[in-house]
């Protein structure tokens, strides 16, 4: 709606501003989940005769295994990564371990980033990064997140 798209075009113009006059894209560390789905089946290897048909396969599963990966990552590339349980979704508890994983892994591979110029998190606005422990979260590790346009 058109509530929106004008939330997005200040949300944009902020960002083109201050980039212009503090360049900070290189500081940007952000995440995404996803689902993927997977297919455990057991086939074994054999040697079929020339005019010999291969063993059927059994069609897949109708409810099939799932797990979410989160996956962290900067301008300069994936900075951490993890596989929840099968079945397992995110909450605001996992994300606040993960946001506490990515720190650690960044100041390894990015070192600068936590010593001088200090990451800055671009999260959307999902009920775990939003959540009031997460928020407590990002003030104890001294996060500053940018806005994302709703």
């Amino acid at each position: 709606n058109q509530k929106q798209m004008d939330n997005r075009f200040e949300a944009c113009i902020s960002l083109l501003s201050r980039h212009k006059s503090e360049p900070f894209l290189h500081r940007i560390v952000t995440c995404d989940e996803k689902w993927i789905l997977f297919d455990n089946r057991k086939r074994s290897a054999s040697w079929l005769d020339k005019n010999e048909s291969p063993k059927h396969c059994p069609k897949q599963n109708i409810h099939q295994k799932k797990l979410m990966v989160s996956v962290w990552w900067t301008d300069s590339g994936i900075i951490y990564r993890t596989f929840l349980k099968p079945g397992e979704s995110i909450t605001a508890e996992i994300y606040c371990s993960q946001l506490d994983e990515m720190m650690i892994r960044l100041a390894i591979k990015k070192p600068r980033l936590i010593n001088r110029d200090g990451p800055i998190l671009l999260q959307d606005n999902a009920r775990p990064h939003v959540a009031k422990n997460t928020l407590l979260k990002l003030q104890s590790l001294h996060l500053e997140t940018l806005l994302h346009p709703a």
